[in-house]
């Protein structure tokens, strides 16, 4: 299968909230793909001319470091022609003046994000991730805060999206790390470029698919079940604090310092070679000396930065700033 077919069945995908249903069969998936392929941007809605993608695909990134190709034109036209359809428009060319009027960026620059990028996780994804957290990484930078006056550790979901990442992280540490450390103070943070699915993880509120991989332990501990929904307790959501953050801008992340531990997992994916130097570079400078950083499992440092130490663990890696 070629990129472009693949990029299409995502699009599809991820577009269409049939084939999204854990309750349908892989069949019924497959077919409601099919369907939604069928109806992609290429064969509907308002078309966006090459002149027209080049002026979005600059402002884009030019405000946040997302890099899209000129054979992610189509994808960038479907994603794109929600907001246009928000708001009762019937071109690009339109919708471009208004995201470009200094009265108008402001307010809707966040859904123009949160359009173009793919928001999908769930609880305890990257259970090696985890196990390395738990088992040696915080037992490794507790013993070096021992001497220290204040004793906290600062855990940073960078790219949280609806919160599963972050809201998983809190439980390990109120049930594992913090009956062996009484004496310290633990903050998790978790932040996203869209305001929507920041508003939704405040809520801790998750379908079956969010909790799908969870441990029966911390599901039956931690969620009271209402209908379809399962309701985060009070206790793990007052652990953390959300923020919007755009990890491109090095202004905003200058504010965000003093992180032992830092999550960045499936974002960089969405960047170009110049615009993942500056992230990273961004979240090195965020860390604490020794402190660690999670990508995901297909993104690497490579030719990006070399001021980390790589370090492995059981089925996974991280990078160390020493």
């Amino acid at each position: 299968m070629n990129s472009e077919l693949f990029d299409k069945l995502r699009f599809a995908y991820n577009q269409n909230d049939p084939s999204n249903n854990p309750n349908l069969s892989l069949y019924e998936k497959v077919g409601a793909v099919t369907s939604a392929l069928l109806t992609t941007p290429d064969s509907q809605g308002p078309k966006m001319d090459d002149a027209t993608f080049k002026k979005f695909r600059d402002l884009i990134y030019q405000q946040c470091g997302i890099a899209f190709t000129e054979n992610k034109k189509y994808l960038l036209e479907g994603r794109i022609g929600k907001r246009l359809e928000a708001h009762g428009l019937a071109t690009f060319d339109e919708y471009y003046k208004l995201i470009s009027s200094s009265a108008q960026q402001r307010d809707e620059l966040p859904s123009l994000f949160e359009a173009v990028t793919i928001n999908e996780t769930y609880f305890f994804r990257n259970p090696p991730q985890f196990e390395a957290l738990e088992q040696v990484i915080i037992p490794e930078i507790m013993n070096t805060k021992q001497s220290q006056p204040t004793k906290k550790l600062r855990i940073w979901s960078a790219a949280s999206s609806s919160g599963e990442e972050a809201y998983t992280i809190a439980m390990l540490l109120l049930d594992k790390i913090k009956p062996q450390f009484p004496g310290f103070q633990f903050e998790v943070f978790a932040s996203d470029i869209s305001a929507a699915v920041l508003e939704k993880a405040r809520t801790g509120v998750y379908k079956e698919y969010s909790v799908r991989n969870m441990p029966a332990y911390y599901l039956n501990k931690y969620f009271t079940r209402d209908g379809d929904k399962f309701v985060l307790s009070s206790e793990i959501r007052n652990m953390v604090k959300f923020l919007s953050v755009n990890l491109y801008e090095t202004p905003t992340m200058r504010t965000m310092t003093n992180f032992d531990v830092i999550f960045c997992c499936n974002v960089l994916i969405y960047f170009d070679t110049l615009a993942k130097q500056q992230v990273v570079a961004n979240l090195y400078d965020s860390l604490n000396k020794n402190g660690y950083l999670f990508i995901g499992y297909s993104e690497s440092l490579h030719g990006v930065s070399k001021a980390f130490k790589l370090v492995h663990f059981p089925k996974t890696i991280a990078y160390k700033k020493e």
